[in-house]
């Protein structure tokens, strides 16, 4: 048994994934602005941080206590340094002077002025007055700093066994405005990203929360607008379905939602009736006529109530023509006939038709088309009136099913002169072969189906037969075989096959079932799938 999901549950899922999808999207986003922003604080800060400190601290004098040692006022202006490191949490605020050699260019040793270090730090060693040092991390920024007398920083510097932190090189000027030393900072990334992770969460979950106020307010509204709607046409169309036969169906009136469901409501309730309708109609069709049993496996008995009996020759009393129908393999669909009947104005009549679908009322429409052509060809009427008038009394059902349409050839032969007058609507074109040419296809103009539309008028064409003359009719079932491999026979290879059988056999028999060994072979073994009814007439004269 078939498992259905909720509509509740699909969208909760539905809403749930956009939630995960909006989150990702706008915690990468956030996180990317906020860790940007953040950054750009730690450099203003470090920056101002320099500032004091360079303010703080007198370039001269610090020259000076390189030269002769530190005094009162060096150790008052390392209380001030290391003031300015605890207030804005710097991680280490030095200062030094790099050595340079002897064309002046920086090297990367040099010596210290201060070293505002944490002692009780584990592993942390403080640098004295006069100390030097070399290999300098941030030996490239010292040289940028004095190359450019501006403020430079390093994102993500890592000494040594210590965490990733943001670095600021200041550079000190004397007096005169020549550069002495530069003034060091450092910044713990950790503050960065606690920052950082701390914005983002809190704009994710006012995300969250946004969303999911949008999805509680859009789930009530899809449970009253759409989940109530369908469901209450699910439970009506079950209904319907579960009564099979008994077709009794309150309309569902209901659904007010001005949109496609209440559209698809309207359809149902529409076919619903008409479903109704045609089956009332086809009922009364069947029960008026008595013509037909609801047994379809009675293959004999369909195709005697909707065909001619196929003895050969036909009218054998005539002979002025021959007439033979090949309707071994007439009754697979059960919805295909074929007639031919003299009037009492020595015309000869064929009539070779198929509904188009394959069920219970699509032979009822065959019979009633096969009927309706055999009443009116009787009283004379031309092939086009007979098309016509059958079209509108099937169109009386109003039904719009394509499958409860007719298609057929209707053939008036005036036998004292040979002239022929037929409509071909919707079957495959037939095959005429005049005196010294072979056959070939008749032109095709395109029609409707019988019982397709109301009123509507159909093509007839004139030939006029000369002794000799030949006519093969088939059903779709011919030009539409298929093999085991799925190919089709094609109405090309029909018309070849014709004409290499014509050429070695000449009565209309003999040809019909040499067609019909070509096709079995041509199918190899696959079962037949469509009637493949033949009919051929000669004209004599």
């Amino acid at each position: 048994m078939k498992k259905y999901m909720s509509i509740n549950i699909r969208i909760s899922l539905q809403f749930l994934i956009l939630l995960v999808i909006v989150e990702l999207v706008v915690g990468g986003v956030v996180y990317k602005i906020s860790y940007s922003r953040s950054v750009e604080s730690a450099k203003a800060l470090l920056s101002i941080c320099g500032q004091y400190s360079s303010d703080i601290i007198d370039a001269d004098k610090a020259k000076g206590w390189l030269e002769n040692g530190a005094d009162g006022l060096y150790k008052v202006t390392e209380n001030d340094l290391r003031s300015i490191k605890s207030e804005f949490y710097l991680k280490d605020l030095y200062v030094y002077k790099p050595f340079t050699d002897e064309n002046g260019r920086i090297i990367d040793k040099a010596e210290f002025i201060f070293d505002i270090a944490d002692e009780n730090e584990p592993g942390v060693r403080k640098i004295n007055l006069g100390q030097t040092v070399e290999d300098l991390h941030e030996y490239d920024l010292t040289v940028a700093a004095y190359d450019t007398g501006q403020i430079q920083y390093c994102l993500d510097f890592t000494p040594e066994g210590r965490q990733p932190m943001i670095l600021a090189v200041v550079p000190m000027k004397l007096d005169n405005g020549e550069i002495f030393a530069v003034i060091g900072l450092t910044f713990s990334m950790d503050v960065v990203t606690v920052s950082t992770y701390s914005t983002t969460i809190g704009m994710a979950l006012l995300f969250a929360l946004l969303i999911l106020i949008f999805a509680a307010v859009n789930l009530i509204f899809i449970r009253h607008t759409i989940i109530r709607p369908v469901r209450l046409l699910s439970d009506r169309m079950n209904t319907f379905v579960s009564r099979g036969n008994e077709f009794n169906y309150t309309p569902v009136t209901e659904i007010h939602t001005h949109d496609e469901i209440e559209q698809m409501t309207d359809h149902f309730n529409s076919m619903a009736e008409s479903i109704i309708k045609n089956t009332q109609e086809l009922e009364n069709a069947a029960m008026q006529r008595e013509r037909i049993k609801t047994e379809l496996d009675v293959s004999d008995t369909i195709r005697s109530a909707l065909s001619a009996d196929s003895t050969y020759p036909a009218f054998a009393e005539r002979k002025d023509f021959e007439l033979y129908a090949s309707l071994k393999n007439t009754v697979y669909n059960s919805c295909s006939f074929c007639n031919y009947y003299l009037t009492a104005k020595d015309h000869l009549y064929i009539v070779l038709g198929e509904s188009v679908g394959k069920t219970l009322p699509s032979l009822i429409m065959s019979m009633l088309a096969s009927e309706s052509i055999r009443c009116l060809a009787e009283m004379g009427t031309e092939p086009c009136r007979i098309a016509a008038e059958t079209n509108d009394r099937l169109c009386s059902f109003e039904q719009n099913d394509k499958s409860m349409t007719v298609c057929a050839i209707i053939i008036d032969i005036d036998l004292s002169d040979g002239t022929m007058n037929y409509v071909n609507v919707g079957m495959p074109p037939m095959l005429i072969k005049t005196a010294g040419e072979p056959y070939k296809a008749e032109e095709q103009t395109m029609q409707y189906n019988l019982g397709e539309m109301r009123s509507v008028s159909f093509a007839q064409k004139t030939v006029q037969l000369q002794q000799g003359n030949s006519l093969i009719l088939m059903s779709h079932g011919v030009p539409e075989m298929k093999n085991k491999s799925g190919a089709v026979f094609t109405e090309q290879r029909v018309e070849e096959e014709i004409n290499r059988i014509s050429a070695e056999k000449y009565y209309l028999k003999d040809m019909t079932d040499s067609l019909e060994d070509a096709l079995a072979r041509f199918r190899e073994g696959r079962s037949i799938e469509l009637d493949t009814t033949i009919l051929g007439f000669r004209y004599f004269g």
